[in-house]
């Protein structure tokens, strides 16, 4: 958050101190707008959605603690900065108790409050990176893990584009490692201390995905009860990655191309023009070219997307790959798993596992080795432990005599893992799943859930 993208709301009845504070500020680089009273204050906090509050304790209308909970009910990620010429510290104690960041006395020394206000402005930029923090599930590596000739031309395009603004098209089958590829572009980008924000748009309404991307006002929708920024607003100058992009709807595809190119777009009810420098990097194991033909993708969207294109290749198009993959991912499971994740492979489990076509790429090279790891009965994985192509968790020997718990498992459980393994096989595509399995994607979620 830059100084002049730092937006203020002043809260006082006297008009003094409101056109001294709004003049130093606005020198400051502050975005202002003031209010004179609570009712004013709702009106233009809504229409203004300021990065912080300065309230003044005393309103003609209504106490300012009123307003503070208030503006905190609707939006916890605006800082409140209390203010008072006859605070106490019992009221500065129920300030801070009700989400205040701090509380100073009028008159106000301006070098002091500068200083506060600079603080305030950091813990909201702090905020907006752990949001970004917790929704991000990418796991973060050096390098695109692999020794054939194809894992050095991507790790070589990589290091190409990172220092690009341009976007960023990743193409390829589910499972072949796209968001590992678009987090590696963040980290060796200029950009790699701002935020990283991903969300897949496969199984989203237009309406949802609207939402999450651009955010929203309160009330303007039905249970919109808090103002919430989208992920535009909290990627600030970060990157935004948009997983399974060609699932998005037609709808949609225009208001993003707006947002890309103009960099700037409104919340939902929202009325202020909110300024975003984000880079996007976006993802799809569609033929773009072919839904552009049908009229399911916008052409001039597929241009923009397309500047710089990437086809991230299946894993039987690189096998060489696996012996390196299975040690990364051995010792990424391990750290999950602890010591059940301990196990090296026997020489003929890798043989089948360089022999074996990978249907799912990596995501389902790494499902079977912690399956392995899971179930297998020695200190090694062996072939029996891989079960490759198939759900079950163990073979067993016959079921007239199970030998453990692994043997027999239950119809459901066996039908849930079976509608797992389906949406792992398309990305984790809701809708693509319930479509191959024959049943409705409510049905598919709540399997998932269950």
């Amino acid at each position: 958050m830059t100084p002049n993208e730092r937006r203020i709301l002043v809260v006082d009845d006297d008009a003094d101190v409101v056109a001294g504070l709004g003049a130093l500020l606005e020198h400051a680089g502050w975005s202002v707008e003031t209010a004179a009273t609570g009712r004013e204050a709702f009106r233009k906090f809504e229409e203004f959605s300021p990065d912080l509050v300065l309230l003044d304790v005393m309103l003609p209308d209504m106490p300012g603690l009123e307003v503070l909970d208030q503006i905190k009910g609707e939006s916890e990620s605006t800082a409140v900065v209390m203010m008072s010429g006859m605070g106490t510290i019992d009221m500065a104690v129920q300030a801070m108790k009700m989400g205040a960041e701090t509380f100073v006395s009028k008159p106000c020394d301006f070098d002091s409050l500068e200083v506060v206000l600079e603080q305030s402005a950091r813990m909201i930029e702090t905020r907006r990176e752990l949001a970004a923090l917790r929704r991000s599930s990418v796991p973060r590596q050096s390098g695109f893990t692999g020794v054939s000739s194809e894992a050095r031309r991507i790790e070589q395009l990589i290091g190409q584009v990172a220092s690009a603004t341009s976007p960023v098209l990743l193409t390829g089958e589910s499972g072949t490692g796209k968001g590992v590829v678009a987090r590696m572009i963040h980290l060796r980008s200029e950009r790699s201390r701002a935020p990283f924000v991903d969300l897949n748009c496969a199984g989203f309404s237009r309406e949802l995905l609207e939402s999450e991307l651009f955010g929203h006002e309160r009330g303007a929708f039905t249970d919109a009860r808090t103002a919430k920024p989208g992920l535009f607003e909290i990627a600030g100058n970060g990157v935004v990655f948009l997983d399974e992009i060609g699932e998005m709807e037609l709808a949609m595809q225009g208001r993003l191309l707006k947002a890309i190119e103009e960099k700037r777009f409104r919340r939902i009810g929202g009325l202020r023009e909110i300024k975003a420098d984000f880079r996007l990097i976006a993802a799809t194991n569609r033929d773009l070219e072919a839904d552009v033909a049908a009229g399911r993708f916008r052409q001039d969207l597929f241009y923009r997307l397309n500047v710089v294109a990437i086809r991230i290749p299946p894993l039987r198009e690189r096998l060489d790959d696996v012996p390196i993959l299975v040690d990364h991912l051995l010792r990424e499971l391990g750290s999950e798993l602890g010591a059940r994740g301990a196990a090296s492979l026997s020489e003929r489990a890798m043989a089948r596992l360089q022999n074996y076509p990978w249907p799912g790429n990596v995501r389902e090279l790494r499902n079977v080795l912690e399956r392995a790891l899971l179930v297998r009965r020695g200190e090694e994985i062996r072939v029996e432990d891989l079960l490759l192509g198939t759900g079950a968790a163990v073979p067993s020997a016959g079921l007239s005599e199970p030998e453990n718990e692994w043997d027999i498992r239950p119809l459901d459980q066996i039908q849930s893992d079976y509608v797992r393994k389906a949406v792992d096989a398309t990305g984790g595509n809701i809708r693509s799943a319930a479509r191959r399995l024959g049943i409705s994607p409510s049905t598919v979620y709540a399997r998932l859930k269950r």
